[in-house]
């Protein structure tokens, strides 16, 4: 069985990437986190502490590539994951997004948004409003900790996109006229259930058709 063969419905497979515990009912759901398969070795959630993992997530490393054939995925969404990569790892996503998805399917990722994030600093009077925006852009967590239990390390950010960067890596990848998009402003059916309303205020949306 495929990894998206019980993610297909009305001939339509749906991929969330970057899911972490969050993943929809009929969607593949799939995450890179290690807990996702020490939390299912009996005793393994206890052991570890480690979250409670959809049954249906599976574990894959995007970045070596999506177990699809080519043409195959109607709609792609990928939330928050690309600050934690470089911009080669992220245009390999890209474009192997680009290579899985149908003519006319959809991808839509999500970022922390550059842009926002200066204008706060900029608006904020607080005299420490420097450190501030350096510990949000740095923060640290314990990486075996955030791994196992809340499935996914709060590493510092490797990058950033503003509307001009992210569009820029669409087209890179193969992507023609991506869009700046606003908060389940989208042409993916089920928006409302898989967008989620905490990050909105922080967020660039950008979606592109194949």
């Amino acid at each position: 069985m495929t990894a998206g063969a019980t993610a297909i419905a009305n001939n339509e497979l749906k991929l969330n990437i970057g899911c972490g515990t969050s993943g929809i009912s009929g969607w593949c759901n799939i995450d890179n986190s290690p807990s996702v398969l020490l939390s299912r070795i009996p005793f393994g959630r206890r052991l570890f502490r480690t979250p409670a993992w959809p049954r249906d997530v599976r574990r894959i490393d995007a970045i070596r590539g999506l177990p699809f054939a080519d043409g195959n995925v109607s709609y792609i969404y990928c939330s928050h994951l690309l600050q934690g990569l470089n911009y080669d790892d992220s245009l390999i996503l890209l474009r192997e997004s680009f290579r899985v998805l149908r003519t006319g399917g959809v991808l839509r990722i999500i970022v922390p948004d550059l842009e926002r994030v200066i204008n706060d600093y900029l608006a904020d009077r607080d005299p420490l409003a420097s450190h501030k925006l350096m510990r949000h852009l740095t923060r640290r967590g314990s990486a075996i900790r955030d791994l196992l239990r809340n499935g996914s390390y709060q590493q510092s950010y490797r990058q950033m996109f503003d509307r001009h960067s992210l569009t820029h890596l669409f087209t890179d990848a193969g992507f023609k006229d991506p869009k700046v998009c606003g908060f389940k402003e989208s042409r993916i059916p089920e928006i409302d259930a898989i967008e989620a309303v905490q990050r909105k205020n922080e967020s660039l949306y950008v979606e592109a058709i194949k």
